[in-house]
């Protein structure tokens, strides 16, 4: 599975839950899943099916608030958390990323040969005798695993030329591939540094590099040669080690910085504990132990005491029972959504850039603000939702562009009683005459949406105002689209408070786009026009939201139809949402029709299915909704996410081969207005978790 790809958690999530499991075990480490603090997996432990089990390898003592955000909204899902050590329960615990009653301890475990070669399996690996030091009596310090400068390698390599000075016997050999993160990165720079300390030291003879990586069966075989076991590492962060535990399963001794795992491994005698970075420390551990052979007999005896207790078949018994109890907690989940989607470290940066003293641009050139298209009413009234929502978050100077985007739209309709003007250059050039279109609509519904609220007192007066000479504006006729959108805006404020002609006008809408559904549908095709075209799902949430708020059951049977039609048509309920291509779809022509798949449609669906579901009470309305905010994040026909986490911009479209790389106004609001109001939706704990797989 493509590391950076979050889509595809998506689906590794779905195919499991096709699949006849009980339980999923999951290994968790921030650096092997993608997104920052590998938060893409978020993805895969939202949509699972199964019951979730989380094995903790890296807990840290001080976390970012995003690691400990990726990590809490991870162990939330989960059933139950195995840890490795009581320091890394307790680190947990005091960082509140977990509830304590979901942890369980289990050691890491290692190889049961391990425990063979160290009762008496005569052991094959013969390290390169170095010259002068051929002989039965050398000491062999060892250490093995992927190869970084975090290892801290070079530590012991300073310490040895004070010790062969007086133990010309002792050998170092550091067996491991360089870790490929860091070859990819760096190349094979750590190592050749190393290799070349080794050569000013005058240390050939003494340090040997196997570059190999080596089996079980090797490892077995270097570690029953090995007199002490060294791992000084520079982090104190470490958790678990898989070579310490290997390592003690064999039965070295150890000599250790005090990372959280060797602190906790070492506390009762199998090794020594040396401050980071010190090789003056290592050097004077390492001599008593040659010259002091009971000390190291004492720490091997220890070793293999508690190595008996982490062979693999005792590990594997304690983490099935864990696997048992979850599955009993937590049977598997049916597709019922059990909470808004989470999506850590959503960025803002790219709305900052669209947005200036004016509004916001248009268009943009891949994430470069396109200046030459100016602005337009539509997309400076979706930022007003997206801006007043923020603000009423708490998020930082989001007030002061909800005001400039509301200055935008009285300044729209100052002329009055024609409607609005909708395009301005980037000179702040009106380029075109007031007039009654889907602009209006739109206006209408932002500031219906926010009046609704009464966050702001400052601003009631003047968005009233604003309002009343827009509703003026509209008693003519106006198309349906419009229709739709001036719906949504009024059926959001009390009606008891709306004025006789706003009152008047959301009744006659409703009566509208009822009227049309009920000359253009048929079994086949349950729609309002003769086409689908753009922001499709906005007539259903209409006419849910507005009959909803004026008790007219027959125009919510209307909405939650033609919605159900609409969703599957797009395959809302299958494998992945496919949305109408921006060509349109004529009666009579298949799905999904032709042309790019559009953000505004995504998030037309979201908005739509959770006023469904606030309607009806119906999880699978909550589900679907989830559903189709997973379209930007890569669950679609391409599966590639058009959601950059990287910028915070949403791409323009969904194309035959890629997405469309410019970000633009209309695509990154529609982003932000979904996460939105999947976040404010809090959609219930049913069962948990929609149903999904994970991979």
């Amino acid at each position: 599975m493509p590391q950076e790809v979050r889509g595809d958690y998506v689906r590794a999530a779905r195919l499991l839950g096709r699949l006849a499991i009980d339980v999923v075990l999951l290994e968790h480490e921030y650096g092997i899943f993608g997104g920052p603090d590998g938060e893409y997996v978020l993805s895969f432990a939202a949509e699972l099916a199964q019951p979730l089990v989380v094995t903790l390898h890296t807990v840290l003592s001080e976390p970012t608030p995003h690691q400990l955000s990726v990590l809490s909204q991870l162990c939330d899902e989960a059933e139950l958390v195995i840890v490795m050590t009581e320091t890394a329960r307790r680190l947990v615990v005091e960082a509140r990323e977990c509830a304590p009653e979901k942890i369980r301890v289990i050691p890491h475990g290692a190889p049961n040969v391990l425990t063979e070669h160290r009762l008496g399996f005569q052991p094959q690996y013969i390290p390169p005798q170095p010259a002068g030091s051929e002989g039965a009596g050398r000491f062999l310090l060892s250490t093995f695993g992927l190869i970084s400068p975090g290892k801290g390698l070079e530590s012991v390599i300073d310490a040895l030329p004070a010790i062969v000075e007086r133990h010309p016997e002792v050998l170092y050999v550091i067996a491991g591939q360089t870790h490929p993160t860091v070859a990819r990165r760096e190349g094979e720079r750590y190592r050749l540094e190393l290799e070349q300390r080794v050569l000013d030291l005058d240390l050939a003879d003494h340090v040997e590099f196997d570059d190999r990586f080596l089996s079980i069966g090797e490892l077995g075989d270097l570690l029953a040669a090995t007199d002490v076991f060294l791992t000084p590492y520079r982090s104190r962060e470490q958790i678990s080690s898989g070579a310490l535990t290997f390592a003690i399963a064999a039965g070295c001794a150890v000599i250790s910085t005090p990372y959280w795992y060797a602190t906790d491994m070492l506390a009762s005698g199998a090794g020594r504990l040396v401050p980071f970075g010190d090789s003056e420390a290592i050097g004077k551990e390492i001599t008593r132990f040659v010259e002091e052979p009971h000390l190291l007999l004492a720490a091997r005896d220890e070793s293999k005491r508690i190595g008996s207790g982490l062979a693999w078949s005792s590990v594997a018994a304690q983490t099935a029972t864990v696997l048992r109890e979850a599955s009993v907690m937590a049977p598997r989940r049916t597709p019922i959504p059990a909470r808004q989607v989470q999506l850590a470290g959503v960025r803002t940066e790219h709305l900052r850039t669209l947005v200036d003293d004016v509004g916001i641009m248009q268009h943009a050139h891949g994430v470069i603000p396109a200046r030459e298209h100016g602005y337009c009413v539509d997309d400076v009234a979706r930022l007003a939702l997206v801006a007043h929502e923020l603000a009423r978050r708490g998020e930082e100077n989001w007030t002061t562009i909800l005001y400039r985007s509301l200055a935008f739209l009285t300044d729209a309709a100052h002329d009055g009683g024609g409607g609005m003007r909708n395009f301005m250059n980037y000179e702040r050039r009106w380029l075109d005459a007031p007039h009654v279109g889907d602009h209006v609509g739109r206006s209408v519904s932002a500031l219906g949406e926010i009046l609704a609220t009464a966050w702001l007192p400052a601003v009631v007066g003047p968005m009233r105002e604003l309002l009343a000479s827009l509703v003026e504006s509209l008693r003519g006729e106006v198309p349906l689209h419009t229709a739709a959108y001036v719906a949504l805006g009024l059926a959001r404020l009390d009606p008891d408070r709306l004025d006789p002609g706003a009152s008047k006008l959301l009744d006659r809408f409703v009566s509208q786009i009822a009227a049309a559904y009920a000359s253009k549908s048929s079994s086949e095709w349950l729609w309002f026009e003769d086409e689908l075209r753009y922001d499709n799902a906005s007539f259903s949430h209409a006419m849910i939201l507005a009959g909803s708020a004026i008790g007219r059951d027959d125009c919510v049977a209307i909405g939650l139809e033609s919605l159900r039609w609409l969703g599957d048509e797009s395959g809302l309920g299958e494998r992945s949402l496919r949305l109408t291509g921006h060509r349109g779809r004529g009666r009579g022509e298949l799905a999904p029709g032709s042309g790019d798949e559009q953000p505004i449609d995504a998030c037309a669906f979201v908005e739509a299915e959770l006023a469904a579901f606030a309607v009806t009470g119906d999880p699978d309305h909550g589900a679907r909704a989830q559903n189709s905010f997973n379209w930007f994040l890569g669950r679609n026909r391409l599966g590639i996410p058009l959601y950059d986490f990287a910028t915070g911009g949403c791409s323009d479209g969904l194309g035959e081969t890629d997405v469309n790389r410019n970000e633009g106004a209309e695509s990154t609001l529609a982003f932000h207005r979904a996460k939105l109001v999947l976040d404010a939706a809090r959609l219930p704990i049913v069962a948990r978790r929609p149903v999904l797989a994970a991979s």
